[in-house]
C-alpha cells in the first residue's frame, strides 16, 4: 500500500495516520471528561445535591448521627428545623451545644429567641443573662435583652441595656433604633 509511494509522501501519510488516531484519542479523552463533569457518567459520584429542605434536614441528620459532638453541624440542622417549624427539636440542639460549649454565644441566642418566640420570656432572658455573662459588651445581645425587659414592662432595665448597644454601636439602623427606643421607654417610665 505505501510500497508505490515515495518516501517523503510514505512520512506524509504516516503522520496524516499518526495525527488522526491522536485526534480520535484526544476526543475520546475530553468527550468521557466532560460527561463525568456533566453528570452523565456513571464514574461520578451517585449522590446528588439536596435540593429540598426535607432533603437538606435529613442529609444534615445523617452526618448529626455520625458527628454527635460537631457543634456547628448542630447549629446548622437548628437553623433547619426553625425554618420548617420543628421548635422543639431546633431547642433540643441548641441545649446539646450549650452543653457541649456553655460559652457558646450564638447557641445561647438563637435559644433565647426561639423561647422568646414561643412565648417563654423568663427561658429567654436566663439564657440572654447568661450570654451576656460571658460577652457583656455584645450589641446584638444587648439589643436584645432590652427588647425583652421593655415586654416585660422593665423600662429602666430595657434602657440600661439599649445604653450598652450604643456605647458599643454609635452609628447606623440598630443604634437609631436604640435611641428612639430609649426616648419611647422614657416616656413610658414617667421620666
Amino acid at each position: 500500500m505505501f510500497k508505490s509511494l515515495s518516501p517523503r509522501a510514505r512520512q506524509k501519510r504516516f503522520q496524516r495516520i499518526v495525527i488522526g488516531i491522536l485526534v480520535v484519542v484526544l476526543s475520546m479523552g475530553l468527550i468521557g471528561s466532560s460527561m463525568v463533569w456533566s453528570g452523565l457518567g456513571s464514574a461520578q459520584n451517585d449522590t446528588k445535591a439536596p435540593t429540598t429542605m426535607e432533603e437538606r434536614i435529613k442529609l444534615l441528620e445523617e452526618q448529626a448521627k455520625e458527628k454527635p459532638n460537631d457543634t456547628g453541624l448542630m447549629l446548622n440542622l437548628a437553623s433547619y428545623y426553625i425554618q420548617v417549624g420543628k421548635i422543639t427539636q431546633a431547642d433540643d440542639l441548641y441545649a446539646k451545644v450549650i452543653q457541649l460549649e456553655p460559652k457558646n454565644i450564638s447557641a445561647r441566642q438563637n435559644l433565647a429567641l426561639s423561647y422568646y418566640s414561643q412565648g417563654k420570656i423568663d427561658l429567654a432572658e436566663k439564657q440572654l443573662t447568661e450570654a451576656l455573662a460571658i460577652e457583656g459588651n455584645n450589641a446584638d445581645l444587648n439589643f436584645q435583652y432590652a427588647k425583652l425587659l421593655a415586654e416585660k414592662k422593665d423600662y429602666q432595665g430595657a434602657i440600661t441595656a439599649m445604653e450598652k448597644v450604643l456605647a458599643v454601636q454609635k452609628e447606623g439602623p440598630k443604634a437609631e433604633e436604640a435611641r428612639k427606643s430609649i426616648e419611647q421607654w422614657k416616656i413610658q417610665a414617667g421620666q
